[in-house]
Formats: C-alpha cells, sequence, structure tokens
C-alpha cells in the first residue's frame, strides 16, 4: 500500500507551487463599504501563498468608476495583500451592480463577498467556481446554506498540500485500520475546538508560528512511519492528529472576522464547515484506497510492505517547510 501512495506523495513533492510551504487557512475576502459621500471602499483581502494556478482577481463593477490609484500593502502578520481602492458606483448603493471575481475556472477556492452599507446594513455572499458573480439586489437573504460552509471545509482541505501530505501520511502509518478513523477525526475534534475558540476571541497565535508547528508535526509523523514500531503515535491515534488539528483550527477564524459573519450564523459556519473538512479527509482517504487496489497487485510484495521510501519523502517535505517558516517567522527569505 505504501509505493501506491508514492505517485501522490511525489505530486506534493514536486508539483506543489513555489508557495505551497503554507496551507491556504482561509479564503479570499472582497469588501464594499459605503461612505456617507457617496464613495465606495473596495478592498480585497487575498493569502499571500496560494495553490498553484489560483491567482483570482476582482472585477470593479461596470457601475462604477475609480477614482484613484490602488493601495496594496501586506497585512500585519504578512500572510495575507490587502488592496483597496476608491471607486463611485451609479447608484451610489450599488443596486443593481454586477460583483464578480475573475480566475475561478482552474480554482477552488472560494471568495467571502461583504457589502456594508453606511446605514449598517451588511450583505455576505460566496462565490465559487459555481457562482462567480453576484447582483446587487435591494433585498436579499443575508443567510448562508449549511451546504456552502461545507463546501468550504472540503475546499480548506483539497487547497492544503501540508494537510493532504499529512492524511496521506496517516494512511501510510496506519494502514486500513480503526485507528486510521480515530485519528482524522481526532484532527476534526481539534479543528473545531480551536477555531471555534478563535473565533469567540479566546485563543490567538502568531500565523508564523502556528505555520512552523505544523510543518514539525508532519515531520514526527515521518519518523514514526520510518521507525517501523508501534510508537507514541499508533498507541495513542489522537494525540498527534489532535495537535495539528488544534493548531490549523487557529488559522481560518481570521477570515471569519474580516468578513464579518454576522454572529448568528457562527455555529452554522463551524458545523458545516468542520464537518466539510471531515468528509474530504475520508474522500482523500477512498481515492488512495482505490489507487492501491488499481495498481498494488501490480506491485512487488517487498515494495507494498516499504515504508523507508514514503517516510522520507514526507519527512523531506516537512522538513523543508519547517525550515522556510522558521526563517519566514524571522523576516528572512530561504
Amino acid at each position: 500500500m505504501q509505493l501506491s501512495l508514492l505517485a501522490l506523495l511525489a505530486a506534493l513533492a514536486f508539483g506543489a507551487p513555489d508557495h505551497a510551504s503554507a496551507h491556504p487557512l482561509a479564503p479570499s475576502v472582497l469588501s464594499f463599504e459605503h461612505h456617507a459621500d457617496g464613495t465606495v471602499t473596495m478592498r480585497w483581502r487575498a493569502p499571500v501563498k496560494r495553490p498553484t494556478g489560483q491567482s483570482l482577481r476582482p472585477r470593479i463593477p461596470e457601475t462604477c468608476e475609480q477614482l484613484g490609484p490602488s493601495t496594496v500593502r501586506k497585512t500585519e502578520d504578512e500572510i495575507a495583500i490587502v488592496e483597496t481602492t476608491e471607486i463611485r458606483c451609479d447608484p451610489p448603493n450599488m443596486l443593481g451592480a454586477v460583483v464578480g471575481v475573475d480566475g475561478f475556472e482552474d480554482s477552488s477556492v472560494t471568495v467571502v463577498v461583504r457589502i456594508a452599507r453606511s446605514g449598517g446594513d451588511v450583505h455576505h455572499a460566496i462565490l465559487d467556481r459555481s457562482t462567480p458573480e453576484l447582483t446587487v439586489v435591494a433585498q436579499v437573504d443575508e443567510s448562508h446554506s449549511f451546504f456552502e460552509y461545507l463546501m468550504l471545509g472540503v475546499g480548506h482541505l483539497l487547497t492544503g498540500w501540508d494537510h493532504l501530505t499529512f492524511v496521506l501520511g496517516l494512511l501510510v502509518l496506519f494502514g486500513w485500520h480503526p485507528r486510521l478513523i480515530a485519528a482524522v477525526t481526532a484532527f476534526t475534534v481539534g479543528h473545531s475546538l480551536t477555531l471555534a475558540l478563535s473565533v469567540l476571541g479566546i485563543v490567538s497565535l502568531p500565523a508564523a508560528l502556528v505555520e512552523a508547528s505544523i510543518a514539525l508535526t508532519i515531520v514526527v509523523l515521518a519518523l514514526e512511519i520510518q521507525s517501523g514500531k508501534q510508537g507514541p503515535v499508533w498507541k495513542h491515534p489522537w494525540i498527534l492528529p489532535g495537535a495539528l488539528g488544534l493548531l490549523h483550527g487557529l488559522g481560518f477564524a481570521s477570515v471569519l472576522f474580516d468578513a464579518g459573519l454576522p454572529s448568528k450564523e457562527i455555529p452554522l459556519a463551524l458545523l458545516g464547515f468542520n464537518l466539510g473538512l471531515e468528509v474530504a479527509q475520508l474522500g482523500v482517504i477512498a481515492v488512495a484506497w482505490m489507487s492501491f487496489k488499481a495498481i498494488g497487485s501490480a506491485l512487488p510484495s517487498t515494495w507494498r510492505s516499504s515504508r523507508t521510501i514514503p517516510a522520507y519523502l514526507i519527512g523531506s517535505i516537512a522538513a523543508f517547510w519547517f525550515i522556510e517558516r522558521v526563517f519566514a517567522a524571522f523576516g528572512s527569505v530561504v
């Protein structure tokens, strides 16, 4: 089974983009803030590191005109780029304006749209490949569907190279064993806990520290795979995955604050997002299982039972990520 996963792991190692060292912990955010003088501040927030081929760009609505050059800056934690543009729209409340983002044709990333009117009303929407634009109307349903948040969780996992590496590493370590399900479920429980605590403002850690710690947990997993023994991760399958889940949960909350998610939707968002994450994890495992069934019988038995190659491949990828993230945390360039 282990060698049947090498193609997936090799894709992570050699097919990952230059900026794949970080998990895109949050989707992009496109916001429009209306002012009393009739102007609108259009703000685009996108992760610095994103999956390959997924360069999304917002469009200024055709009913609006740009008033001056845009300003671009990095956030204080340097994990996102914020581009601000002042515009004026006709009518000023943007009724009938088409808000859209280009680049969804090759992207699985989602965009949260926030329109804050001067009277205090706030409209939220989620754009993705199936819904790349929306028309602003007078009466809108401010709530999102459970399915939207579920798909947000699915996309969160599928666009995260380090997360995928960790899940495949768990598959190599545990094989088709109930401990595998316990491990991925522990991840989701940990993720849910710190995501909820972050959204409530109880817990917060620097993003650079979180990313470096995530890479370190993958290195630990690779070491146990290489040892070939039933070590602490095998004996306690909920500890390391649960710890990684705790770390990942700290990353997504920032987008909920930036998007101004209505407080009444927080329980729905947390439930849908984390369920989507669990569904995606189990889906990745199922695909890997079918791959093994398809090609495993054609491999020599010694290859099928080998742990050395996947262990070194996973460990090398994770070690590179860890070193890169540590340097990034200190403001250096690897």
